[in-house]
């Protein structure tokens, strides 16, 4: 299985905690993790010609796919263990929906879960062999 790259918002705790999910049940250990704002996504976002968002979780996938919003979690979720890679059934839902709810979340995410000094060290370090910076 080829590398999948992640770029998330490290600076929110919610996503941190999203990302510690991920890393625990992801089948083949093929997921890696970079922020948004990395060299690395500015880079690969510079070298596209697809506009990516940069307020929204990107999913990399194959060196060419690139995948955000509710299309990211639901090609997450397709590549983790059970019980999570059960989400996919939310795939029948419209995807217009399914962003709705993605950006609602976004939205409302730093004052539901308010920002931690714990943010991105978590992350860092259970999983730092998986971190690209």
């Amino acid at each position: 299985m080829q590398k999948s790259i992640i770029f998330y918002d490290i600076e929110c705790i919610m996503c941190s905690r999203f990302v510690l999910l991920i890393s625990k049940y992801d089948k083949y250990s093929s997921i890696y993790f970079s922020g948004l704002d990395s060299d690395l996504f500015k880079s690969i976002k510079q070298n596209t010609q697809k506009i990516i968002p940069d307020q929204t979780v990107v999913f990399y996938k194959n060196q060419t796919d690139f995948y955000y919003k509710s299309d990211a979690v639901l090609q997450i979720c397709r590549q983790l263990k059970f019980p999570l890679n059960l989400f996919i059934v939310f795939n029948i839902l419209p995807t217009r929906f399914l962003n709705w709810m993605y950006s609602y979340i976004a939205v409302y995410r730093r004052t539901w879960f308010k920002n931690s000094s714990e943010k991105c060290s978590l992350v860092q370090s259970k999983f730092s062999e998986r971190i690209i910076k």
